[in-house]
Order: C-alpha cells, then structure tokens, then sequence
C-alpha cells in the first residue's frame, strides 16, 4: 500500500490543478461578461462546475482566488512582457529611453487585457478585501522588476523610480479610458501611433529629471 501513497497524492495534485484552471476560466469568463458585479462564490462554482466548498478549501474564498488568479501572467503583464531581451535593453546606454520603453511595453500589454482593465476600473471605485489582494499583487510585480533591472545594471531607483510611478498610473488610466472613448486630450487612444508618441514623451521627461538631477 505504501508504494501506490506517491501516485495517489499526485492524482489529487493533478486533480486540484485541473480544479484550478476551471476556477480561473470561470473568473475571466464572469468577468468579461458582467465585470465585478458578476462576481460571486455562487456564480463561479456555476461557471466553473466545480462546488464551491472548494473555492474555500483551495483558496479560503473569493479573496484568495483573485489573488492567485492576479498572480498569472494572463492578468497582470509578464516581467518578460515588459523588459524584452536583456540584450536590447544591456546595448541601450540611456537609461531614460530604457524607462521609457519599459513603460510603453506595459502600455502595450496592458492594452491587450480587458479583464485586467475592468478590474483596475472598479479597484478606483471600490476598497475591500478584493481590490486589496489585486494592489498587494501589484506591488510584488513592481518590486520584482525593479530588483531584475537593478540586477543586470539597470536600476531604476530614487526620482526614476517616482517618475516611473506617475507615469505607469497615467497609463492605468488613459488604457481604463480607451474602453469607452477614442480620443483624450488629443491622443487617440485606439491608434498605435500615438502610444508610440507617449513612449517619446516619456523618453523626453525621464531625460530632463535625470540632467536636471545631475
């Protein structure tokens, strides 16, 4: 008995991440459907087919669902997303036109993830126990690039890193927008070019902090 032990505890952790998977295809679908609203323990084990005692079980509820589903690269943009090759960014001598690409990367990926967008719309609106696992989230990944920039020579410390802030919740907000407008401030939102213009800007601000700090 004890030899068939090992293949049973992998059958159960082969079941608990098909379990898994389930419960995070039915978030994306609850959400992209009928956003937060939708959201609830009930409406997901229907979604999912999977009973809800093991939301609970497995995550201890909504809160540490979202949290996990929060850490997968299909909601929140990869590290590989936003920093490319390390080879573009190690041949890249200014460190203002590197901040500003990793910011137009984000923005790119960013754009491409409308649940993720649905979420940081309603996280402005709303402060509970969900919004909190999403910002914690957040944090970590921020935390996580700055450490790999810093580590290959890249550190993107001090006023950079303030800057760097600003403009990434600019973003937020403009990539929010392009859900439901075409045009703000004379940008518009839905044409590739005039993202490409706020990665020059950006080029232009992160170069005159950095010479203005010199």
């Amino acid at each position: 008995m004890a030899r068939d032990e090992p293949l049973e505890t992998d059958g159960r952790r082969m079941r608990r991440r098909h379990t898994e998977a389930r419960l995070y295809a039915g978030l994306a679908s609850l959400l992209r459907e009928g956003g937060v609203a939708a959201l609830g323990v009930n409406a997901l084990a229907e979604r999912s087919g999977v009973e809800k005692v093991l939301i609970y079980r497995y995550f201890g509820g909504l809160e540490g669902l979202m949290t996990e589903y929060a850490k997968g690269s299909e909601f929140w943009p990869s590290l590989g997303e936003i920093l490319g090759t390390e080879a573009e960014l190690l041949a890249e001598p200014d460190q203002a036109r590197v901040a500003a690409k990793l910011l137009g990367n984000y923005a790119r990926a960013l754009r491409q993830r409308p649940v993720t967008l649905d979420l940081l719309a309603w996280e402005c609106a709303h402060r509970n126990p969900l919004t909190v696992a999403l910002e914690t989230v957040r944090e970590e990944r921020s935390r996580e690039l700055f450490q790999h920039l810093s580590a290959i020579g890249f550190p993107l410390s001090g006023r950079v890193a303030e800057l760097s802030a600003l403009l990434a919740a600019a973003i937020n907000y403009l990539a929010m927008r392009s859900r439901d407008i075409d045009v703000f401030g004379g940008l518009a939102l839905d044409c590739e070019a005039a993202w490409q213009h706020i990665e020059t800007i950006m080029t232009l601000a992160f170069r005159g902090m950095l010479s203005a700090s010199k």
